[in-house]
C-alpha cells in the first residue's frame, strides 16, 4: 500500500487536502497530510523537519505490516527443506536490490507530494531521506538548487508583494482570486481557513546534498499559467503533466490531482 505523504503551500493548512485525500484512500493508499508549524521562529527548516518525521513514521507503519504479512505467511503450512533453500537464495538476492524497487513493487513506498511552497519543503525531506522516498510530486510546486528560497526563485512582481504585505515575521494571506478561487461557495470556504504565512519560510534557503535529484519526480502545472511552474520542474528534471486549473488546483479538480498522483508513482508519466 503505497504512503502519500501530503505537504500544503504556503497559507494554507492541512485542510487543503480534505478534498483529495478520500480519493486516494479509496484508490487503497495511505495519506498522511502534516499540519506545519506556525509561529514567529518558524522556517523552512522546521517544515522539512515535520515532513521527515511524517516519512519516518510512514516507514515505521510500513515495516509493522512487511512483518506481520510475514509472520502470517510463515504459518501457512509446512516448509520442505528444498523449499527452505530457495527461500533463503531469494532473500540473499532480495537484499541486493535497492529498497526504492522492491516497495515500487510490492505498492508499498512512500511519495511525497509538495503543492505550491510545499515543492520546496518535500524536496529537502527526500533530499534527507533519499533511501525511503520512492516519488517526489509537485503540483503547482516552487524548486531550485541547494540555497535557493522561495523569494530568490519568484518573479520580482511576488517579492514586492511579500515585502509590501509582511507584517513584521509574518505575511497575511492575499484573497482567494490570487489563488485562482472565483467559485462564491468556494473562495468563502477558503477565506475562513487561510492563515498567515511566517516570512521566514520565504527567505530561508533550501539545503540540498544531490540525494533528491536520484529520486524520480513529477511536476504538475496548471494552465492557465500563473508563475512557470513547469520550468521549475523541467530544471530539476522531472516529467511535467499539465493540468486545466487555478492554482489551488486540488481543491477546484481533486479528481484530477488524484489521477496525476496515482498514475505517477506507479511509473505512468504519459499522463
Amino acid at each position: 500500500m503505497t504512503t502519500f505523504v501530503l505537504v500544503s503551500g504556503a497559507w494554507h493548512g492541512p485542510w487543503a487536502w480534505d478534498r483529495v485525500v478520500p480519493l486516494l484512500e479509496r484508490a487503497g493508499a495511505r495519506t498522511v497530510v502534516p499540519d506545519l508549524v506556525y509561529g514567529r521562529d518558524v522556517g523552512l527548516h522546521d517544515h522539512v523537519a515535520q515532513v521527515v518525521a511524517a516519512i519516518d513514521a510512514a516507514e515505521a507503519e510500513i515495516g509493522a505490516d512487511t512483518k506481520g504479512a510475514e509472520i502470517k505467511g510463515a504459518g501457512a503450512g509446512v516448509e520442505t527443506e528444498a523449499g527452505a533453500g530457495a527461500r533463503a537464495g531469494a532473500r540473499a538476492g532480495a537484499e541486493t536490490r535497492s529498497r526504492r524497487e522492491i516497495d515500487v513493487r510490492s505498492g508499498s513506498g512512500v511519495v511525497l507530494v509538495g503543492h505550491s511552497y510545499g515543492g520546496l519543503v518535500v524536496r529537502q525531506a527526500a533530499d534527507l531521506r533519499p533511501e525511503r522516498v520512492d516519488h517526489v510530486i509537485m503540483v503547482e510546486g516552487w524548486a531550485g538548487t541547494n540555497g535557493d528560497s522561495l523569494l530568490s526563485l519568484a518573479p520580482e512582481g511576488f517579492v514586492k508583494f511579500v515585502q509590501a504585505s509582511a507584517d513584521g515575521w509574518q505575511v497575511p494571506a492575499p484573497a482567494p482570486a490570487l489563488f485562482g478561487i472565483t467559485d462564491p461557495a468556494d473562495a468563502a470556504w477558503l477565506q475562513e481557513r487561510l492563515r498567515p504565512q511566517p516570512l521566514r519560510t520565504f527567505t530561508e534557503g533550501t539545503r540540498l546534498t544531490g540525494a533528491v535529484d536520484r529520486i524520480p519526480g513529477t511536476g504538475a502545472y496548471c494552465r492557465p499559467q500563473t508563475f512557470a511552474f513547469d520550468r521549475f520542474a523541467e530544471a530539476v528534471g522531472y516529467r511535467t503533466v499539465a493540468l486545466d486549473g487555478p492554482h489551488d488546483v486540488p481543491l477546484t479538480d481533486p479528481g484530477a490531482v488524484t489521477a496525476v498522483l496515482l498514475r505517477a508513482c506507479a511509473g505512468d508519466f504519459a499522463v
